[in-house]
């Protein structure tokens, strides 16, 4: 059983299975499994009770999911822990959001079905746990509290995601839209991503990051490089980004880099209001 296999089955069969695709999650379920979440109690034992569970399920919910960290280990060949963290949002009919940090925890078992060797979902727990209405299946539809703590999940509505490999080997699938900056960290080996949501560990230096994605990432230091679409202002001799962090901008520097923020902005077609640039 190969980790990096076994992570991407997750990250697609999970990013599926909130496009309400269920199919590919339930063709991996094994016979003996053990589902636990995402509602208090809600616990199914086998595989033909996970299935009867979402023969009844009817919901007209649509989710958005933000960016995706994905932990493993193993400690058999056959055996291997992936650990699954994001924020989510439940869009509901009436126009009601959710959004929750989710974690799903899988256990992955090597199953050997008519003479092949085939990856199965031994464990399934899913944490958010809120109380289960007695009308309710598998997700919340009769869930009428609308958490106002957090903002919806934005920038996933193309789906396109970047993947970086995390300094604490953790597997990351990031949305760039929801990248701010980046900071230069452990000596220019590595970078630290601030992100609409929280902060990641990337095992890319800030040089690798700008060769590799200008259209998103453009350098305002040494030491840092900013998302044009994340700037508020720049004024003589710094940026302002979303999230109120300001970033020197070196005064040899200052008129390229303003330069290239206009070039960028004007290509990507954000009008000149959403930034202040003097």
């Amino acid at each position: 059983m190969k980790l990096k296999e076994m992570v991407n089955l997750t990250n697609d069969i999970v990013q599926r299975y909130y496009k309400n695709d269920i199919q590919p999650f339930l063709e991996h379920v094994d016979e003996r499994v053990l589902w636990y979440g995402p509602a208090k109690g809600q616990f199914l034992s086998g595989r033909q009770a996970v299935l009867d569970a979402w023969a009844g399920e009817k919901h007209s919910l649509t989710f958005i999911l933000g960016n995706v960290r994905l932990d493993h280990i193993s400690s058999h060949s056959s055996y291997c822990e992936v650990m699954m963290s994001f924020p989510v949002t439940t869009h509901y009919p009436e126009g009601d959001h959710v959004t929750m940090d989710q974690i799903i925890h899988i256990t992955w078992c090597e199953r050997k079905i008519e003479g092949e060797k085939v990856p199965r979902m031994l464990v399934v727990h899913i944490s958010d746990l809120y109380h289960k209405h007695e009308a309710d299946n598998i997700y919340p539809v009769h869930f009428n509290e609308v958490y106002k703590g957090y903002m919806p999940v934005t920038g996933a509505e193309n789906n396109r995601r970047i993947y970086f490999h995390g300094t604490d080997s953790a597997d990351l699938y990031l949305i760039p839209d929801t990248i701010i900056y980046a900071e230069s960290i452990d000596y220019g080996r590595h970078s630290m991503l601030y992100t609409t949501g929280r902060a990641f560990r990337v095992s890319l230096s800030t040089t690798t990051l700008e060769n590799e994605y200008p259209e998103f990432l453009l350098r305002c230091h040494k030491c840092h490089l900013v998302n044009p679409a994340h700037i508020i202002s720049i004024s003589r001799f710094k940026v302002t980004l979303s999230n109120g962090k300001e970033l020197a901008i070196p005064e040899k520097k200052y008129t390229a880099f303003r330069k290239n923020v206009n070039n960028i902005l004007a290509k990507k077609c954000i009008p000149p209001s959403a930034a202040s640039i003097k």
